[in-house]
C-alpha cells in the first residue's frame, strides 16, 4: 500500500465540504419570471413565480467547480414532424464551497419534419443565452 501525501488526503477530507445543497432566489427579470432555484451537484431544480409554469427540474453532472444541467422536450407537431427544446445552464461554484452567484443558460430550439425514413431540419432557431443572479442563499 502506497501512502497518501499529505496534500492529498487534505483534498480527501475537504472534499465533503464542497458538496452540498443550495436554495436561492432568482430576483425577477422578464425572462424566468424570478422565483427559487435548489442546486445540488447532480440536480437542479427551478420554481418560478409565475403560477402558470411547471417546476423544471434537470440533471447535472459536475466538474470541480462546474456543474452542467440539461433538460430537453421533444414535442410532435401537426404535420408528423418534430420539435426539439433544450435549455443547458452552466453554474460555477466558488472555491470555498460557498453557493453560486450566477447561472447561464442557453436554450436551443429546433424542427424536424417527416421525410422518408427518418426526419430531416427544418429549421434551427438561434440559441438564448443569459445569464442571471442567484441570491439569498441557504444551505439544506
Amino acid at each position: 500500500m502506497h501512502p497518501i501525501p499529505a496534500v492529498a488526503g487534505l483534498l480527501l477530507i475537504a472534499g465533503p465540504a464542497f458538496a452540498g445543497t443550495w436554495t436561492c432566489k432568482v430576483p425577477y427579470d422578464e425572462v424566468n419570471g424570478g422565483g427559487r432555484v435548489t442546486i445540488a451537484d447532480d440536480r437542479m431544480v427551478f420554481i418560478s413565480d409565475w403560477p402558470h409554469r411547471d417546476p423544471e427540474i434537470l440533471t447535472c453532472i459536475r466538474t470541480r467547480l462546474t456543474s452542467e444541467c440539461m433538460s430537453a422536450d421533444l414535442l410532435a407537431n401537426r404535420h408528423g414532424g418534430a420539435s426539439v427544446f433544450t435549455k443547458l445552464y452552466s453554474i460555477v461554484w466558488q472555491e470555498e464551497g460557498g453557493p453560486p452567484t450566477t447561472i447561464t443558460t442557453r436554450q436551443i430550439s429546433a424542427i424536424f419534419e417527416d421525410h422518408d425514413d427518418g426526419y430531416a431540419l427544418a429549421g434551427a432557431f438561434p440559441g438564448i443565452g443569459y445569464t442571471f443572479p442567484v441570491t439569498d442563499c441557504d444551505a439544506e
